[in-house]
């Protein structure tokens, strides 16, 4: 039976390897109980925001991230469970003394609860570059490359990037040396509106020079820019405004005026200009206007996309009311409209003194009947009996050409029913 089973090659040494691993327990245990082993891939920690490399600003540029082999010895049933997490390693600042490259010393040191000796750290040294992280503004300036052609009726504006100014953050000495940063674009043919180049931000020396960085150290608010080239055209658009407060029946055409000036000349793309047939400059209420005033301004605002070729400041609009005149009425229609149906409403007065101005054949043939003062009620909430002063509008049927100027209200008792 017993020569049937060394028979069995498998057996034979599934036995064989249970003897070894029996023996090698006994001899690590009891014969050998400690050894040594190689952790590797333990991180070096280089601590930039503490102690002395704080108090220089000083950050780690080159070299700092990387990883060592460390050699432990101690109880084999405990360094055979030992991780990098165990260890940690730090380099010895202690000849730091400003920016620059150093050969640091590698220290490590078990930051776990489990017992084990350091031996040996592999390497023992590492080299480290050393800068203070600051920031610079530079200009963003362009270079345009090839022939393109702007018709000549079109006006060429000075030409911009967009941003104008980037900001470089990276160690002290390396983007010290940095200038300015340039954008380049190459352009052809022929173009009738704004020119729009994006290209690659490149960072140029003192001396003309590119600068390069191979590294990651050094970084850009942003990886690249446009040269913006405004391309406008001119136009002329005249100069508009609108009345308020017009009478029934009233043809504002009739009233003669002048502008200053009566148009103005503008700079823009056609996407913008073609949207516009003129420059509307605001209203003029008709009852302000009288003898005494007869004229009105106004700023003026252009669309967005427009720029005036010569700046106006203000529009001045003159009525010419040379063969008018003016003329006050007593008036004694009183019209009062939109009464709730819950009230009865009288007006305290028997007539209101109106002022008319038209041209003076049109209002020597008025009268007092041809004019009617009107109180809506509709513009009033009212809500109980008492008195009320209401907004009055003036009404002149039969004189299309004249109108009141000035402001007028009426005083109104309000009664139940």
């Amino acid at each position: 039976m017993t020569g049937k089973l060394f028979k069995d090659k498998r057996l034979v040494f599934a036995l064989s390897l249970l003897i070894s691993f029996v023996f090698w327990l006994i001899v690590s245990i009891f014969l050998r109980p400690t050894g040594e082993i190689v952790v590797s891939g333990v991180g070096v920690n280089v601590n930039v925001q503490s102690g002395i490399l704080g108090e220089l600003g000083l950050s780690a540029i080159e070299g700092a991230e990387r990883t060592v082999n460390v050699t432990i010895s101690g109880q084999r049933s405990v360094i055979g469970g030992i991780s990098a997490e165990d260890i940690s390693i730090s380099p010895s600042l202690s000849g730091v003394t400003g920016a620059g490259t150093y050969e640091l010393d590698l220290k490590a040191t078990n930051n776990s609860s489990k017992e084990f000796e350091i031996v040996n750290v592999s390497p023992s040294t590492i080299t480290v570059k050393f800068d203070k992280y600051v920031d610079k503004v530079v200009k963003v300036e362009y270079a345009i490359e090839g022939e393109y052609n702007i018709s000549d009726d079109l006006i060429q504006e000075e030409i911009y990037t967009d941003p104008k100014f980037i900001t470089i953050t990276g160690p002290e000495r390396d983007i010290s040396v940095i200038e300015k940063a340039v954008v380049k674009a190459e352009l052809s043919g022929d173009y009738n509106e704004t020119i729009y180049a994006e290209g690659e931000i490149v960072l140029i020396d003192a001396n003309g020079n590119e600068v390069y960085f191979t590294g990651n150290e050094v970084s850009l608010s942003t990886e690249s820019a446009r040269i913006v080239i405004p391309v406008h055209r001119t136009r002329e658009f005249p100069i508009v405004f609108e009345y308020t407060n017009i009478p029934e029946g009233f043809d504002p055409a009739n009233i003669k005026y002048t502008l200053s000036p009566d148009s103005i000349v503008v700079e823009g793309e056609d996407s913008v200009l073609d949207k516009y047939s003129n420059i509307f400059v605001g209203y003029v209420d008709m009852s302000a206007i009288s003898l005494e005033n007869h004229s009105a301004s106004f700023g003026v605002t252009l669309p967005d996309g427009m720029n005036a070729q010569d700046p106006v400041d203000e529009i001045i609009v003159e009525f010419d009311l040379e063969d008018y005149v003016e003329a006050e009425f007593n008036v004694n229609q009183i019209s009062i409209i939109n009464i709730p149906k819950e009230y009865k409403v009288t007006a305290n007065a028997n007539k209101v003194a109106v002022t008319v101005i038209g041209p003076r054949e049109i209002v020597n043939n008025i009268s007092a009947k041809d004019i009617v003062v009107q109180v809506d009620l509709s513009s009033r909430e009212i809500t109980q009996t008492g008195q009320y002063r209401i907004q009055a509008d003036v009404f002149l049927p039969g004189g299309e050409n004249a109108w009141a100027t000035g402001d007028y209200s009426v005083t109104v008792t309000v009664k139940e029913q």
